[in-house]
């Protein structure tokens, strides 16, 4: 199995809220093309082509049109409750600006090549190789903040710490520094009716 390129925006260090903030997916969405070519070649190059680097630098750019409707959705949706802007829209200064302020993984290294099954949501081993390269993430970036998106991800990052209840917990690393993280729900079923709550649970988790 192979490692994705964490992306670390130019001004992670700045942080959002003055905290260097980390934000978790579960995993990468592969294209009917994606398919085809990893398939045929599942090597590298076909991740340094389509890593967390590649998707961030898309979302700044507004280049993410080609994108399944329900990703483009989680983001904008994410930059909405993120900002605190419902005007929020991918691809403008605004965007960049907010997706350069903090760093980005899916947990899963795998794509995910079969939709209808979720590949890797019932091979544990997946999960098991990402533990590693987590590890790895949080060592080169020492985060202070972790949002993590959705219920899947989010019981293989609090194994890494002190599980305070199915939203929250705490890791402390060797170093002595502590990471706070907080689980929402996935933004892609966040309800317009729901903007206003998240917007202050997220805010209030990086400024405490």
């Amino acid at each position: 199995m192979l490692k994705q390129k964490l992306f670390v925006g130019s001004n992670y260090a700045t942080g959002i809220y003055g905290k260097k903030l980390l934000v978790v997916g579960h995993q990468k969405h592969a294209s009917d093309k994606d398919k085809e070519k990893y398939e045929t070649n599942p090597t590298q190059e076909y991740l340094e082509e389509n890593d967390n680097i590649g998707m961030l630098t898309e979302l700044c750019t507004g280049d993410c049109m080609n994108w399944m409707p329900t990703d483009r959705k989680a983001w904008l949706q994410f930059g909405k409750m993120l900002s605190g802007n419902l005007g929020f829209n991918l691809g403008t200064e605004q965007s960049c600006n907010l997706l350069n302020s903090l760093a980005f993984c899916n947990y899963l290294q795998v794509p995910d090549f079969n939709l209808e099954a979720r590949q890797g949501k019932d091979k544990e081993e997946f999960y098991i190789f990402s533990e590693s390269i987590f590890k790895e993430y949080l060592d080169e970036i020492e985060p202070d903040k972790i949002i993590v998106w959705g219920t899947l991800a989010y019981p293989y990052v609090a194994k890494f710490g002190d599980k305070i209840d199915d939203r929250h917990c705490k890791i402390t690393m060797h170093s002595g520094h502590t990471i706070d993280v907080f689980r929402i729900n996935h933004p892609s079923r966040i309800s317009v009716g729901g903007y206003e709550q998240s917007i202050r649970q997220i805010k209030e988790f990086l400024m405490r």
